[in-house]
């Protein structure tokens, strides 16, 4: 299948880093929850569920880093990219964390200071703080545009795309004891709080009256989408996105919430 422009939907491009990447990641977490499991002073069982999440969520990175997706997000469609970045930051990092044992103690952890430096990496304020730094500060149209016209940079900004996804969903879904979630009341007003500034940057970016990113102005035109057009369905996409996942997310919290005071 093709699109307009000769994309091909069933030859898929591959990528080596992102390939070594997965691998290697998948090869970390077997260790953890395999020969590794020793080094740890306590870490819980491992469900066949956890582990399906874990490799689910590489399946995603995978999905959104090579074949069609990658190719229409980087030389196409502004609306292809938001989905990739999306599926970055809000499918994968919960998948990755729900596919993680639960941890009471990790060795190397315990020095003092460390504890106390990742304690303040996921206090729900730096989290809300850093997520939203960097999702706004890559959506800003220089810093945007560089990163589509210089391979390296597009790296990077994948990778902290992921990294502060994860941390952002760190509060909620933490499988350490050490630095543990937040109190049920503050997850819900965190997961409130989080669903604001994305929402925002999705509607500034629709309702935006110019093009704002100059590198999807002159790309080849897919569907007989006009680069305004596809900047406006981009941003309703992140704008709705953010909304549904959040949502879901309060859901889940307080299904939580309750179960947990039930069993008290």
């Amino acid at each position: 299948m093709l699109t307009d422009v000769g994309i091909s939907f069933t030859h898929w491009s591959l990528h080596t880093s992102v390939i070594l990447g997965l691998i290697f990641l998948g090869s970390c977490y077997l260790l953890l929850i395999g020969p590794m499991r020793d080094r740890i002073s306590s870490i819980g069982e491992v469900s066949p569920k956890q582990v399906g999440s874990f490799f689910f969520g590489l399946f995603v990175v995978f999905v959104s880093l090579n074949g069609p997706l990658h190719d229409l997000s980087d030389h196409y469609l502004f609306s292809a990219h938001m989905v990739q970045h999306l599926l970055l930051q809000l499918l994968m990092p919960p998948l990755l964390l729900l596919g993680l044992p639960q941890v009471t103690d990790v060795r190397m952890l315990s020095g003092p200071r460390l504890i106390a430096l990742f304690k303040r990496m996921t206090n729900p304020i730096i989290c809300f703080i850093t997520f939203n730094g960097f999702l706004v500060g890559w959506h800003l149209p220089p810093l945007y545009d560089f990163a589509l016209q210089n391979h390296n940079v597009h790296i990077v900004q994948h990778l902290t795309f992921m990294f502060v996804g994860v941390l952002a969903w760190w509060p909620v879904l933490s499988p350490s004891s050490q630095l543990p979630r937040a109190l049920f009341p503050i997850q819900i007003i965190y997961i409130f709080a989080q669903s604001i500034p994305m929402g925002f940057l999705g509607a500034a970016i629709t309702f935006a009256g110019s093009l704002l990113y100059t590198h999807y102005a002159n790309a080849p035109r897919v569907w007989s989408l006009s680069p305004l057009e596809d900047q406006q369905m981009g941003g309703l996409i992140m704008k709705s996105s953010a909304g549904l996942v959040f949502l879901l997310g309060l859901g889940l919290v307080f299904l939580a919430w309750f179960r947990h005071d039930e069993n008290q």
